[in-house]
């Protein structure tokens, strides 16, 4: 009888073995999974406060009135001035799903348009994300007119709401993964021509992008635009941009790695005895100073934002932020996008985002709370189309849920019995949305993301 080889895992005792068992799994990285989680939660705090917002604009900088529930956020400065932040975070958070897209996609893209057979791979691949989109609008949209049909009516149910206009958001980020191996194929040879001229031309890009989009906010009437008006394309162009950017970041990285430069959160001297002298970390490899950079982008934008409001000048803050083309809220997810990727060792993480089991040092095995966002994350593209289709059922919900807190915040004499009832208020609609997305993406996790693993189209 042939005695088996003993392999050396299986000398190590239970628990270890169990430990590396996951770690050869791969996990992603968690500050990019945990980015990714708080882009859902900030697009779903955004919808949740859409209407106060919309609702703030149409009232106007006027004092409480007992019987106008909404005066009671006009008439408090904080309060305002907090609604009007929260609409830059949906903002940020619609720039950061296509930022993240972008940063594994393109860099892996760039790399392989080197490479023989760059288009037919690309072909390949690109069907298969696109056919992952449609598959989720279908599987979706089928279980809403399941919901309409025999539970309840879902007033937004339509073609034309659900497709045109509830999901437009969706369709563009199909465009941009659909054009994104063209877009790979000239970034690299302009990089390899010329890396310099290829930051420069893309800076002067973004430049033009922002001022074109300030042009349709500050300059023209705005407004619902139709499908073929150039000035909602400008808008959709911003998204790309952000695609492009974060893709050209990621082969930046890349390129500084292979050189033998680190990046991370420290200096020259990691604190753990690790000296960089011989691989100086450059400025923009630092989390650190991202993070100063977020910092006074994010003080900067309050104090606009607080300018506006003492002065009751409410349409600023909704042309700063029109239709998500805030240049506030596209700096600050590409420092947000820098922290989470520059934070300790990125030399073992794959083009994809995963880390690298055969090259990656030793890690302990991740905890249920890094297996909880990262399952959570996945179901990003999920929570997007859900909360366009479900319109007319979550939104009633919510207000339903808030109106009693705002009510009672207009009722009140006193300042401190409105301050409460309108911490309430901002409570309540946190914790909705908080619930919202923990509840459709785990079933995002459990029904969906199974199916189309199981129709090959994904992993």
């Amino acid at each position: 009888m042939e005695e088996r080889m003993i392999q050396p895992e299986e000398r190590m005792p239970r628990k270890e073995r169990t430990s590396a068992r996951i770690r050869s799994k791969s996990p992603r990285i968690f500050a990019v999974e945990m980015l990714r989680l708080l882009a859902i939660v900030g697009i779903a705090i955004f919808h949740t406060f859409l209407p106060a917002f919309e609702s703030v604009l149409g009232y106007g900088p006027w004092p409480t009135v007992p019987n106008v529930p909404i005066s009671a956020v006009t008439g408090t400065l904080w309060a305002v001035w907090l609604v009007m932040m929260i609409k830059f975070v949906g903002a940020w958070g619609n720039h950061i799903f296509f930022m993240i897209s972008g940063y594994f996609l393109i860099p892996r893209m760039m790399r392989d348009s080197l490479e023989p057979g760059y288009w037919r791979k690309q072909a390949v691949s690109t069907a298969r994300r696109v056919a992952q989109v449609l598959a989720t609008v279908a599987f979706y949209t089928l279980i809403m007119l399941a919901v309409d049909r025999f539970v309840a009516p879902v007033a937004s149910a339509g073609w034309k709401e659900w497709f045109l206009l509830g999901l437009e958001f969706i369709w563009i980020y199909t465009l941009v993964v659909a054009l994104a191996p063209a877009a790979a194929w000239l970034l690299a040879r302009i990089a390899r021509w010329n890396a310099t001229v290829l930051a420069v031309l893309v800076a002067v890009l973004t430049v033009l992008v922002y001022a074109l989009n300030a042009h349709v906010a500050f300059a023209s009437s705005v407004g619902s635009f139709g499908l073929l008006d150039w000035r909602k394309w400008a808008g959709a162009l911003s998204y790309a941009l952000s695609f492009v950017v974060a893709g050209l970041i990621g082969f930046a990285i890349r390129g500084a790695r292979e050189g033998g430069v680190v990046a991370g959160s420290c200096g020259d001297d990691c604190g753990d005895g690790r000296s960089h002298a011989r691989n100086r970390t450059p400025l923009w490899l630092r989390a650190c100073v991202w993070g100063w950079l977020l910092a006074v982008t994010f003080v900067a934008l309050g104090a606009v934002v607080a300018w506006a409001m003492i002065h009751g000048d409410y349409s600023l803050t909704y042309r700063l932020s029109f239709k998500s083309t805030s240049a506030f809220s596209f700096v600050l997810a590409v420092c947000s996008l820098m922290i989470a990727v520059t934070r300790g060792r990125s030399d073992d993480v794959r083009d994809d985002g995963v880390r690298n089991a055969t090259t990656a040092l030793p890690a302990a095995a991740p905890s249920h709370f890094h297996n909880a966002v990262q399952a959570l994350a996945s179901g990003i593209l999920g929570f997007y189309v859900v909360q366009s289709l479900a319109g007319g059922l979550w939104k009633p919900l919510c207000e339903r849920a808030m109106a009693p807190a705002l009510a009672n915040a207009a009722l009140v004499g006193g300042q401190a019995a409105r301050f409460g009832w309108l911490i309430v208020w901002f409570a309540i609609g946190i914790a909705f949305s908080v619930a919202f997305v923990a509840v459709v993406c785990v079933c995002d996790r459990c029904i969906r993301q199974p199916l189309l693993r199981a129709l090959k189209l994904s992993r």
